[in-house]
Order: C-alpha cells, then sequence, then structure tokens
C-alpha cells in the first residue's frame, strides 16, 4: 500500500473483481493447429484443448500508478542516462531506489 498514492486506491478499490471493460475480455478458444510443439508442450497445450484467455489489466489503478511515477522515472531516467522514443515507454533500474518503490506498486496493481 506505501507504493500506491492515495489516488491510486481511491481509483482501484471499487474495480476489484471486475473485468473491466473497453478491450478487456474473457474469450473460450480452441487449440486448432500448434505452431510451436515445444512451447505447446511446456505449456500443456495440445491440438483440441479448450482455453481460457482473460485480458483485464489493472485498470484506473494501474493508469493512476503509471501516472503517479511517470515524472519521477523521467527524471531519474535522465540521471542514469536512458533514452526511449516515447515517454509512455519510460523505465528504471529495478534494483535504483525508484525501481525497488515502483515494483511493490505494480504488483498490487497486478
Amino acid at each position: 500500500p506505501l507504493a500506491l498514492s492515495p489516488g491510486a486506491i481511491k481509483r482501484g478499490l471499487p474495480q476489484f473483481g471486475t473485468l473491466g471493460s473497453g478491450n478487456h475480455y474473457l474469450e473460450l478458444q480452441v487449440v486448432d493447429e500448434v505452431f510451436d510443439k515445444e512451447a505447446a508442450t511446456a505449456m500443456g497445450l495440445v491440438k483440441g484443448n479448450i482455453c481460457v484467455m482473460i485480458h483485464c489489466g489493472s485498470r484506473g489503478l494501474g493508469h493512476q500508478l503509471c501516472t503517479d511515477y511517470l515524472q519521477t522515472m523521467e527524471a531519474t531516467m535522465k540521471r542514469q542516462g536512458i533514452s526511449v522514443p516515447d515517454r509512455q515507454l519510460c523505465c528504471v533500474r529495478a534494483s535504483s531506489p525508484e525501481g525497488e518503490q515502483y515494483l511493490p506498486g505494480m504488483a498490487a496493481a497486478a
């Protein structure tokens, strides 16, 4: 909880237990063909299996967490000599103080 701002907590609480909207979905799928046998075997998949795919992201909580950390990460990137083509791709070294603060927040949003 310390890695989340009060705004992230407020925005995220009503969303717990929901799938969401927009591009969030739950889908039943059938394995019609296996293209990578080694990967399929590692995941226990064979032709004819029925699988469930869920995409829900972290919704508002994850978005708020990103917003909260964006400026901090941009400043840290400058100090660490990291450049990216788009600010939405910001990153820091996981071992940096900022990275160590951000990772628990991402875990909470997951």
